[in-house]
Order: C-alpha cells, then sequence, then structure tokens
C-alpha cells in the first residue's frame, strides 16, 4: 500500500509560489504522519527543471521518497507497478499535458484556481500594460490574443483532461477557497459533485537571526520606512498600478520608500528592487514593512497578506476574487483597476498605521486555525485506506 505523490509543482516555471509552497506544507505534514511499512513515490518531469526556491532532490533523498519520471512512465503505469493506493495531486493545473486515464487507485485532486481562463473571460490584458517593464508591441501582442479570442480557446483546451479527471465521481476533488469553488462551478458546469475547500496551509519556514541578501541587509540598516510588494514581475499582480500611485506619492512626500520583489526595474531613487528574498529574509522584509502591497488581480489563495499579518504588517488589498475571504476584516480595500483608489488606501495607511493591529491579530488567529485544521482533514483522507 504506497502513496504517489505530486513533484511537478516543485518544476514551476516561476522557480518559486503559491504552489511549491502548498505541496511542501502538505507533505512534510503528510511525512511525520505515514505509518510505518508505507512507501512515497513522488511524480516529476525530467524535461522539466526544478525550482530554486527549495531542493527538492535532497528532500527526496532525506525522506526516502523514489522519484518518478513521467515522461518515461504514464502515471496508470506507474501506479500498477507499484502498488500505488493513493495519487495526491497537489496542483492539477500542472497536469494539462499528461495522460490520466485508465488511473486506477484513489485520486485526491486540488485545482487552485483556472486564472487563464478568468483572465481571458474578463478581458483583463486590455487594460493591463507596465510602461516601465512591458514593450509596447509586447502588449498589443497580448492585446491581439485576447481580442482574437486566441488566449481564450488555449485556456479552456488547457483544461480539458484535467476537468474531466477533476469532476470524474473517482475523484476527492479540493480547492483552496470558496471562491475557486465557485469560480469552477461557473466555467465548467460538468463538475456536478462537491468541491472541498482546504486553505492553504501555513508554509515552514525557519527564520534566520541574520540577513542573507546584501541589499535587504543594508537598507534595512537605514530604518527607513517602505511599502512591501512581492512577485512584482508577474503581470496579474498588477504592479503597474502601485508605480503609477508610487509616482504621485513620491513626489508629494519624502518620508516612504518602496521595496519591490523582482519588479526588474526602479522608478525613482527610493524605490529598492531585489530580484530574489530567500524564505527567512521574505519573512524578515514583511516584519519591517510599513505595510505590504497588494495589488493583484487574482488569486485562488494568496499567501502573502497572512503571511504579513502574522508579521504583525498590516497589508493594503485589491478587493477581487479570494483576497477579501481570506484576509477578512483585517486590511485595507481598493479597486485594483483605479489607481486614485490605491492612492487613498496608502494615505489612509500612513496616516494610521497601528488601527488594524486587533483585527489583523484576531484574522491571523482564525485563519492559522483553519490552515491546521483543514491540513489534519486532508492527510486524514490521504491516510484514510492506507
Amino acid at each position: 500500500m504506497n502513496i504517489l505523490i505530486d513533484f511537478i509543482p516543485f518544476q514551476h516555471p516561476h522557480g518559486v509560489g503559491g504552489a511549491l509552497s502548498f505541496a511542501k506544507a502538505v507533505y512534510d505534514r503528510l511525512l511525520e504522519r505515514i505509518p510505518d511499512g508505507v512507501k512515497i513515490f513522488g511524480v516529476f518531469d525530467s524535461n522539466r527543471d526544478f525550482g530554486k526556491q527549495y531542493d527538492y532532490n535532497r528532500y527526496a533523498i532525506d525522506n526516502n521518497i523514489t522519484l518518478l519520471d513521467i515522461s518515461v512512465n504514464s502515471i496508470s503505469e506507474m501506479v500498477k507497478k507499484n502498488s500505488i493506493s493513493v495519487f495526491f495531486i497537489a496542483f492539477g493545473q500542472f497536469y494539462s499535458n499528461y495522460e490520466l486515464s485508465g488511473i486506477t487507485c484513489k485520486i485526491i485532486m486540488f485545482i487552485h484556481d483556472i486564472f487563464d481562463v478568468e483572465r481571458n473571460d474578463n478581458r483583463i490584458d486590455l487594460s493591463l500594460h507596465d510602461k516601465y517593464t512591458e514593450s509596447f508591441w509586447e502588449w498589443t501582442k497580448r492585446v491581439a490574443n485576447v481580442c482574437l479570442g486566441r488566449n481564450s480557446y488555449k485556456a479552456r483546451q488547457r483544461y480539458k483532461n484535467v476537468i474531466e479527471l477533476f469532476a470524474s465521481p473517482n475523484t476527492i476533488s479540493f480547492t483552496v477557497s470558496n471562491y475557486s469553488v465557485n469560480a469552477l462551478k461557473y466555467y465548467f458546469p460538468q463538475i456536478k459533485k462537491e468541491i472541498f475547500v482546504c486553505y492553504s496551509p501555513m508554509r515552514n519556514i525557519v527564520r534566520n537571526d541574520y540577513v542573507e541578501e546584501r541589499i535587504l541587509m543594508e537598507f534595512l540598516k537605514k530604518g527607513k520606512p517602505y511599502l512591501f510588494m512581492i512577485a512584482a514581475n508577474r503581470i496579474y499582480k498588477n504592479a503597474s498600478i502601485l508605480m503609477k500611485v508610487m509616482k504621485s506619492i513620491f513626489s508629494e512626500r519624502n518620508d516612504i520608500f518602496l521595496l519591490t520583489l523582482n519588479y526588474g526595474k526602479t522608478i525613482d531613487d527610493r524605490h529598492i528592487d531585489i530580484k530574489y528574498l530567500s524564505d527567512s529574509d521574505l519573512m524578515i522584509a514583511y516584519q519591517h514593512a510599513t505595510a505590504l502591497v497588494f495589488p493583484s488581480l487574482f488569486e485562488g489563495f494568496g499567501y502573502p497578506p497572512i503571511e504579513a499579518i502574522t508579521s504583525g504588517t498590516p497589508v493594503i488589498a485589491s478587493n477581487v476574487t479570494s483576497i477579501p475571504e481570506i484576509l477578512g476584516d483585517a486590511g485595507i480595500y481598493f479597486s485594483p483597476y483605479y489607481p486614485a483608489d490605491l492612492y487613498r488606501a496608502i494615505n489612509v495607511l500612513l496616516a494610521n498605521n497601528d488601527s488594524l493591529k486587533d483585527r489583523m491579530a484576531k484574522r491571523s488567529s482564525e485563519i492559522l486555525s483553519k490552515q491546521q485544521s483543514d491540513l489534519e482533514h486532508l492527510i486524514d483522507i490521504i491516510l484514510n485506506d492506507i
């Protein structure tokens, strides 16, 4: 009686992100509870690189996980050859190009979001353009693809076999927020059964008592107040609206800085951009920030707001998709399509950044409790037939 787990999130093209964090948190707890005599296998693709956030070859070796290559054998062949009882898919979106038929064991499957489908249905690309990081030609190409329906067709085709498996009565289907449940039901009405919600578990991060990144260390030594934004290079994180607003704020006051993670450029002498932070440094950056600004246009769950308030840092967040569900009343919200609304939210926060402390502590406690209970319930389901 063995378990096959999904290592493909660790091969995410961005190398970092919520998919990796989710998978590792689940596997850490599963390994703590695994019964004696049960062997764990991990499915990966040798045609894709592993991300830099964690060393997963070392993780597999240290935890006696045997890696199986999906470019050599299909999932159904892996299941038969290795007496697999349960196949756990941490991030179903990544399986669109793989053969998923004929799997005879119990399947537990997560689809975290369907952003590419919603992005095209709502024509988000028509309003998205960052003049600092995207050329006019790149923007024109994106807009043309939307207007011609190319992206919409590709997005729906991408999910064809994934949704077929997710909707199967033999699959126990999960997602990470109530928002994502409704999105999946709306765009894929063939899903007739219940979709369970398991909030993404909090990451297990060991915080160092020192800063690894030199640029961050030197900046923190100056003791300057700063707004913080992460994953700023991803178009749907909507950094462009923050850059527009910060231009105005920089012109009006000299007592605030901007720290971004992987934006790729700076727009002012008071803008510091860092390409990469370790998990420990990221927590330190949260802790010292005046606020996290989270203008994202789409999240299935969204780790950063919860990590920020757990670090005692206020959050200025967009009011769309899952973000209000997860953050609750512990943030200052704005429309991610209106720069003036973000300008208002930042000034409200800067005028009184202690106003959210009680609500932040309460919401952090609530979410942490739900994350822990949801994780234990998920592990119970994985191990139920073992």
